[in-house]
């Protein structure tokens, strides 16, 4: 099982940015939003949970992200992190194996203009996918999504 999770975010428009990028890709099992705040919170959450309803895709709304440990209780969970942060670059091979074993893995990306906090790191592995500044929520799910699913 793959789940994505954004962390942290407060903009409506990033959040269903986000999902509409996970709700393209079909081994997405779960979207997970942790810690929704402002907009996101009042007029985003509940269109995401519209348009997913009518999509036929699970969504997990939490408090915060050691919530989304304590509930899934995953195999592996990893938080994209900028370069200087990270312990380990994003592997793909690695993540495609574990999926085909049927492990339960989440990967988690800040929906905020800033990275984890060190309180938050420890709830998952902190890797990079190549990239030395925070991107944009959208855009890293989208990297990350296609690494694992395009390329052979």
């Amino acid at each position: 099982m793959l789940a994505v999770c954004v962390h942290n975010i407060y903009s409506s428009v990033k959040l269903g940015d986000v999902f509409n990028v996970v709700s393209n890709f079909p081994g997405v099992d779960l979207f997970i939003i942790s810690k929704a705040s402002s907009s996101a919170a009042q007029q985003g959450v509940p269109d995401v949970e519209k348009k997913a309803f009518m999509k036929g895709l699970r969504v997990l709304y939490v408090p915060d992200i050691n919530d989304v440990n304590e509930v899934l209780e995953p195999d592996a969970h990893y938080l994209v992190v900028p370069r200087r942060v990270a312990e380990a670059e994003f592997d793909v091979d690695g993540i495609k194996s574990r999926l085909s074993k049927g492990e339960k893995i989440i990967i988690s990306v800040s929906g905020s203009e800033a990275t984890f906090t060190a309180k938050e790191l420890e709830n998952g592995i902190p890797v990079h996918i190549g990239v030395d500044g925070i991107m944009p929520p959208a855009a890293s799910v989208a990297i990350i999504l296609s690494r694992l699913f395009l390329e052979t």
